[in-house]
């Protein structure tokens, strides 16, 4: 028995190493396809805070890359905030989800693409949602806004707090809709909404703006006025939008790319 709770003990060491399940990544951006699986595997919780990284060596063999991208790739992870190094060794920091990820040049990344294509898929469905809601919301819907809402207030200094009410209120907003495609789908994206969330309000101070777009827009939907409350979230994501671009040009150098202005035109449109 001693054997048996001696390897249990042992599992569950925190900078244990173990092995990953890691794919063999496309030859195009390499080092952008290893950012991602292993970005992936801690945010899903495979990679766990506290945990070794295996040696360089067997992480590029798994992934058929090479070294040098490997590392390209970890070395990225670790501006990002979601690895240390310490003891000779790569590490997941505790709390990497909420660590700022706009410390990493844009260009290196997908990441910055990503965000505008959400904000860009925020804008077409949430104010057609936002509009459905105000016509079809039930009494449990708007109890559910409204204790989002108070959530949001009550958290206003907390960002984490804040962010997980802020998703719960759009997520509401999509339950009230009555369309449960739509509701299904703002579930299925809910990691790809929270980092927009997160990014947009740990860059900014936009906070207190947020929370009055949600306040008008709660009360749109209360009364009923579906063309208001289409109005008031397009408004919303707009003002989402160009803090992003804010934090974009804040965090890229001096001399913007091309991927930097295709962006900003995206958002603009």
């Amino acid at each position: 028995m001693q054997g048996i709770g001696q390897a249990v003990e042992n599992r569950f060491q925190i900078g244990e190493e173990r092995s990953m399940g890691l794919k063999p990544v496309e030859k195009i951006l390499v080092s952008d396809g290893i950012l991602d699986q292993i970005r992936t595997a801690i945010l899903s919780g495979e990679l766990a805070p506290g945990q070794k990284l295996p040696p360089e060596i067997e992480m590029a063999s798994q992934l058929s890359a090479s070294r040098s991208s490997l590392r390209e790739a970890l070395n990225a992870l670790v501006h990002m905030g979601y690895l240390e190094r310490r003891n000779r060794g790569l590490y997941v920091t505790p709390d990497s989800f909420w660590k700022s990820t706009s410390s990493l040049p844009f260009a290196r990344s997908q990441q910055e693409w990503n965000i505008a294509e959400i904000i860009e898929v925020r804008q077409i469905i949430e104010t057609e949602l936002s509009a459905s809601a105000a016509k079809r919301a039930e009494p449990e819907d708007m109890r559910a806004l409204e204790e989002s809402l108070r959530q949001m207030e009550s958290q206003i200094g907390d960002a984490a707090g804040f962010i997980e009410a802020d998703y719960r209120f759009h997520l509401s907003i999509a339950r009230a809709a009555k369309n449960s495609i739509l509701y299904d789908f703002i579930q299925k994206i809910r990691d790809l909404l929270k980092e927009n969330i997160a990014l947009v309000i740990q860059e900014s101070n936009i906070s207190r703006r947020s929370l009055h777009y949600h306040q008008r827009i709660f009360e749109a939907i209360k009364e009923g006025d579906a063309s208001r409350a289409r109005r008031l979230m397009a408004g919303h994501l707009s003002d989402i939008g160009k803090e992003f671009l804010k934090v974009l040009y804040r965090s890229s150098p001096p001399v913007k790319g091309k991927r930097t202005g295709e962006i900003s035109r995206r958002l603009q449109a």
